[in-house]
């Protein structure tokens, strides 16, 4: 009999008020916080939501730029030295918008997650950014909603 293996490979990516966790397959990459076009920078810039920052030139590619601290109604966590940004790939095969890149603070950390070691913090208040809240080893962390975030930028980008 064959057992399953029920251990998820997943990266807690830390941001300005905790942390994301991803399954180490929907982040293409990590990347440092430069390359980047912001809105704020340009002068002419269309009108934009906060959390829409700007996009991120990667592999010759212009992805949108977003920080999930913003939805879930932080202040912008404004790039500093430990800026990183964590490209992820959506899920809907969108052939205008393969990935989506996030904002975040610090150095990911490889986890494992299995059922023995995660908990749903099912009493917490989501935003329109995440899936569900959850601890990892104690450790507690936001499951980003990819898909709504892809929502909400292809409806930005539309209304543009």
């Amino acid at each position: 009999m064959a057992t399953e293996n029920k251990e998820v490979y997943s990266l807690m990516i830390p941001t300005v008020k905790g942390n994301i966790l991803l399954p180490n397959s929907s982040v293409a990459e990590i990347v440092p916080f430069s390359n980047v076009e912001l809105f704020e920078e340009q002068a002419d810039a269309p009108e934009m939501p906060q959390w829409f920052l700007g996009y991120l030139l990667w592999r010759g590619q212009n992805i949108p730029l977003i920080s999930i601290d913003v939805i879930r109604g932080e202040p912008d966590p404004q790039a500093n030295k430990r800026s990183r940004v964590a490209v992820a790939h959506t899920l809907n095969a969108n052939r205008e918008l393969p990935y989506i890149a996030i904002v975040v603070q610090g150095i990911p950390r490889l986890s494992h997650v299995t059922p023995q070691n995660i908990k749903y913090l099912q009493e917490e208040e989501l935003s329109d950014a995440e899936k569900m809240r959850v601890t990892v080893d104690n450790i507690g962390a936001s499951i980003p909603d990819l898909d709504k975030l892809e929502e909400l930028i292809v409806a930005v980008q539309s209304a543009a």
